[in-house]
């Protein structure tokens, strides 16, 4: 569907980028991730706070700089992922 084609559009692009995760316990928006050129989604990420505190990352529309959740992808990790990690999971 046309969400897909918006995620895979914008994957392909974020797996050029050096993204810096927030790790936070709430949802947050990623550094680097040249929002303008995603289409309207916006990458995010959070660390869970209760053990065994997986690492987040997902791929969300966006509104005014800000993430509208949930997100239209997510996938989690027991280590920080790179940003080919990261991407790669979400595909």
């Amino acid at each position: 569907n046309a969400d897909k084609k918006r995620c895979r559009a914008a994957l392909d692009i974020l797996e050029t980028k050096q993204l810096q995760f927030d790790w936070g316990p709430n949802w947050a928006s990623v550094h680097d991730g040249n929002t303008s050129q995603l289409g309207g989604l916006k990458p995010g990420s959070r660390r869970d706070s209760a053990a065994p505190k997986h690492y987040w990352v997902g791929l969300f529309n966006s509104r005014d700089k800000r993430l509208i959740a949930p997100p239209l992808v997510e996938a989690s990790f027991a280590n920080p992922p790179t940003t080919a990690e990261a991407v790669e999971a979400l595909r």
